[in-house]
């Protein structure tokens, strides 16, 4: 009988799991108070190769939570004080695109609202070209086919892009100061999905703009200056006639 009861135990033994002490840790983490002698036996293995107290291990764990939900609070302190300040971008556009009074101010005041934006380091806008479009020689235009070929992402999903550029297309985008840009967002200015004007952002920091970057912000401007530029166009056919 002693031997079958011995040979049960062990049975019972093997099948506790790793997943089971842990659980059961979990749910009794007093459960190390009352087993002195336990403690005094164990030992854990430092990176060092010295052996610590489970007490050490147990401070260094949660040293190293505080520093992970502090880098964690910092982070989300940096993109809240980054909508903000793109908030305040956006609104100070909206307000200027308002006051408006021809393509060529709209151009001129998008261009000068969004390089004031301490994370853009280089802002242009071209419109595509239109039979109605009128601005001065200063403002960049160029035909849909051409401006479609080179960015074809852009204009098939008709949201902001940010991702990695060729240099050609950087040259083109930015040919001031292509050589300093490390990353970028396009964002197409569009109305009833048509789009209407490519804007480009740069930043000097590699990754700024990348595919993880939120862009509703982004994405609205360009909402924004579609509608704007729609009911310029619209005004212009009424003028016409």
């Amino acid at each position: 009988m002693s031997n079958d009861a011995s040979t049960a135990e062990q049975v019972d033994a093997q099948k506790i799991s790793t997943e089971d002490v842990v659980e059961y840790l979990r749910q009794h983490p007093d459960f190390f108070i009352s087993q002195g002698d336990l403690l005094a036996d164990l030992s854990l293995p430092h990176e060092s190769g010295k052996a610590i107290s489970l007490l050490e291990r147990q401070v260094t764990i949660l040293r190293d939570r505080g520093i992970e939900a502090r880098q964690k609070l910092n982070n989300l302190l940096e993109n809240a004080r980054n909508n903000d300040q793109l908030f305040d971008t956006t609104r100070n556009l909206v307000l200027a695109l308002l006051r408006a009074k021809d393509m060529t101010e709209i151009a001129n005041v998008t261009q000068d609202q969004l390089s004031n934006h301490p994370n853009i380091d280089a802002c242009e806008i071209i419109f595509v070209e239109n039979d109605q479009l009128h601005v001065s020689g200063s403002i960049r235009t160029e035909s849909h086919d051409k401006l479609k070929l080179k960015f074809n992402d852009v204009f098939r999903l008709k949201r902001t892009h940010c991702g990695e550029l060729t240099e050609k297309q950087l040259g083109y985008l930015f040919p001031l100061n292509s050589a300093s840009i490390r990353s970028t967002a396009l964002c197409p200015a569009t109305n009833n999905s048509e789009v209407m004007a490519l804007l480009a952002f740069g930043n000097q920091t590699e990754g700024y703009f990348n595919i993880n970057l939120d862009t509703l912000f982004l994405d609205f401007i360009g909402r924004v200056i579609g509608a704007v530029l729609n009911k310029e166009f619209a005004l212009s056919n009424q003028s016409a006639t």
